[in-house]
């Protein structure tokens, strides 16, 4: 799939118009916790939701600033509340009360469930060596892989903030990228990690039946055969297997994240 890129930015040679690692772009915003009121699948401009929410904002008034829609790539949500994370327990009041709201002396909420929310990116703000452009370029695209050879994190030593752990993962892109590596970079803000891959592969990359993988797969594998943590190689026992001693980490395939 990779050949069917942009020339300029199989390359690694990013438009004249798009912004270069490094330079100032909009941050990426943290993920919140919410609680799910509805859900709309394929409802992909939020109509449906915002109808319900208008609604039900009419007829339960008391809760009309604390109710909200998302939209995703697979539909959207009716969504209450915002909430740091899951042991807020404001979260766990709200979905108390909410539970014994009625109308006509009928409770007219379903299972209330709480949801960890991604924001949805605008568009214009993903990088051309970010790997969510890749959705971009096959929006249709149901299994895309990447093979991931680094990640990036802080793991609670408070030593690496945000910004530095996304400015060295985008320089080491772009130091990559000028080595005619196709790499790309993506920050999660759910698991506050970054990753480094290399590659875009289709679904013959993975044979299910016998897990083997393709040809163009492996050749990148043994460029690039062991997965690093913060650039450095680490070593783990072996699963089942202790008397092995210590190995180092594979690079492995991953699926490309999708658009929220």
């Amino acid at each position: 799939m990779e050949h069917m890129l942009d020339p300029g930015q199989s390359a690694g040679q990013p438009p004249r118009t798009a912004a270069s690692p490094g330079t100032q772009r909009p941050p990426i915003q943290s993920a919140w916790h919410a609680l799910v009121l509805q859900t709309f699948p394929g409802d992909n401009d939020g109509r449906a939701a915002t109808l319900w929410r208008d609604q039900l904002a009419a007829v339960v008034p008391p809760i009309a600033e604390k109710i909200r829609v998302h939209v995703g790539s697979k539909g959207s949500m009716v969504l209450y509340g915002q909430y740091e994370d899951w042991d807020d327990p404001q979260a766990s009041t709200d979905m108390e009360f909410l539970r014994n709201v009625r109308v006509n002396n009928k409770r007219i909420f379903g299972p209330i469930v709480r949801t960890e929310v991604q924001p949805r990116r605008d568009p214009a703000s993903i990088h051309p060596h970010e790997l969510l452009a890749v959705r971009q370029q096959f929006p249709d695209g149901r299994t895309v892989y990447t093979l991931e050879i680094e990640v990036w994190g802080d793991f609670d030593s408070g030593m690496l903030s945000d910004t530095e752990r996304q400015s060295r993962v985008e320089a080491k892109v772009a130091s990559l990228r000028g080595q005619g590596v196709p790499a790309y970079f993506h920050h999660d803000p759910i698991s506050d990690l970054s990753m480094i891959t290399v590659g875009v592969f289709g679904e013959q990359a993975l044979d299910p039946a016998s897990g083997l993988l393709s040809s163009e797969v492996e050749q990148w594998q043994r460029r690039f055969p062991n997965r690093l943590t913060n650039g450095e190689e680490l070593r783990l026992p072996v699963q089942g297997q202790p008397d092995l001693g210590v190995v180092p980490q594979r690079t492995r395939l991953v699926l490309v994240p999708e658009l929220q």
